[in-house]
């Protein structure tokens, strides 16, 4: 005679896997974005900041740049970076409205980006680059936007409008 364990082993591995799984997504979702919250704002002024030991640029933002599922659209934020001896990585580059609730992850890794077109993120202590940040945003986000950049112990944060 099998145990009632063995008979829903199936089961159980699967309601085990969904609580990982609605954990996995609380902390994506709830957590870290959290975590910029103890951190000092610096507001870009004239579309620069400082942050993560460089100097970040606001260069441009365009609609619609790469393809996107039907009923969304991609934002693409340019960002120009000084890099330096200093220069550290930044955290997840989060766009969010500056009338409303919602907000986005940069998106890039999912989209058909290609790799030559600027670095995902903050790199440390490198020459001057370009940082190519994409958003899968819904056709009805009209912006202004807000772009917020974490470093090391502060968040930078840059007006996005079109």
């Amino acid at each position: 005679m099998t145990s009632w364990w063995r008979r829903q082993r199936v089961s159980l591995v699967a309601l085990a896997l969904a609580a990982l799984a609605v954990v996995a997504v609380h902390v994506w979702f709830d957590v870290l974005p959290a975590t910029t919250d103890g951190a000092s704002t610096i507001e870009a002024v004239d579309g620069s900041a400082e942050v993560s030991g460089q100097v970040l640029t606001l260069d441009s933002a365009r609609w619609d740049e790469f393809e996107a599922p039907e009923g969304s659209r991609t934002l693409s934020i340019r960002i120009d970076a000084d890099g330096g001896p200093d220069a550290s990585t930044c955290g997840l580059f989060t766009l969010s409205e500056a009338q409303g609730d919602r907000v986005w992850s940069n998106a890039r890794p999912v989209l058909d980006v290609p790799f030559e077109a600027g670095e995902s993120y903050c790199q440390e202590g490198s020459a001057p680059y370009a940082i190519l940040a994409v958003f899968l945003l819904p056709d009805d986000a009209e912006g202004p936007f807000v772009l917020e950049i974490p470093g090391d112990d502060e968040v930078a944060r840059f007006a996005v409008e079109l």
